[in-house]
């Protein structure tokens, strides 16, 4: 079997058409989509200068009203764009598709009720003897938010991969936070993971975890038992298909 593997669209549909173009070629049983549809830059800008300022975020700001309408119709490109799709896939949102129930929202309604895309944030799914469980946005230590960006603590990341205890079957994880590693988080000579997501992997030990964020960190490494991919930015071309039987992925550019 094999799987596709994209993450990071923000507000960018040509590299997703293209990929949807090509999908039906690459002998993929499934696909796994790691988020982040929307730009959301109004929300995170102004989470950002309220968390520098010590101040509570404003909500009803007006570049915020007005990314509302955005999102909307992003949500509806996205899901109408993956409809050619010959695989299911199986997503979670990313730290930017927030709010959480506007994300939400859309997939269950109108163009996301006929789209291919079955969410597995805080939740999972079965395809064949995998079962796939998700949790999106950013995992941090102990930040919690739902508006602005979404962010998800520690306990609420352990809490929400319990599923895998509660049914049987090979075990893939989907993320957007990648763990800490020496590949799958690299962003700007830095690291953009988080130690929680390691202690998740470790915990749960999936035979693979999928996940974005880090736009440029296009890699593949072991953590603990786990093999993680992390396919790099589709709105930057990039995708991988991954082989679950020998777990190489292999990475590509449109």
């Amino acid at each position: 079997m094999k799987v596709l593997v994209f993450s990071d669209v923000h507000g960018e549909f040509g590299p997703l058409r293209e990929l949807m173009h090509v999908a039906g070629g690459l002998d993929c049983d499934f696909g796994l989509f790691c988020g982040d549809i929307v730009r959301g830059g109004a929300r995170g800008r102004e989470f950002m200068a309220a968390k520098d300022g010590g101040r509570e975020p404003d909500m009803c700001c007006e570049a915020i009203r007005a990314e509302r309408a955005e999102d909307y119709a992003f949500y509806a490109e996205f899901h109408g764009t993956l409809r050619p799709s010959p695989f299911p896939i199986f997503g979670v949102p990313g730290n930017m598709d927030a709010p959480e129930g506007r994300y939400l929202t859309c997939s269950l309604t109108a163009e996301g009720a006929d789209s291919p895309l079955e969410v597995v944030h805080r939740s999972a799914a079965r395809c064949g003897d995998w079962i796939i469980c998700g949790l999106g946005g950013e995992i941090t230590e102990v930040d919690r938010e739902e508006f602005f960006v979404l962010r998800y603590p520690r306990w609420e990341a352990l809490q929400s991969f319990r599923l895998f205890e509660l049914i049987e079957g090979r075990r893939i994880m989907v993320l957007h936070s990648p763990p800490v590693g020496d590949v799958v988080d690299r962003d700007n000579g830095g690291h953009k993971g988080c130690q929680v997501v390691n202690e998740v992997i470790h915990t749960y030990r999936p035979e693979l975890a999928v996940c974005g964020h880090a736009h440029d960190a296009a890699g593949q490494e072991v953590v603990g038992d786990t093999h993680v991919v992390n396919p790099g930015s589709l709105r930057g071309g990039r995708y991988a298909v991954v082989d679950l039987e020998t777990m190489v992925a292999d990475l590509r550019e449109l």
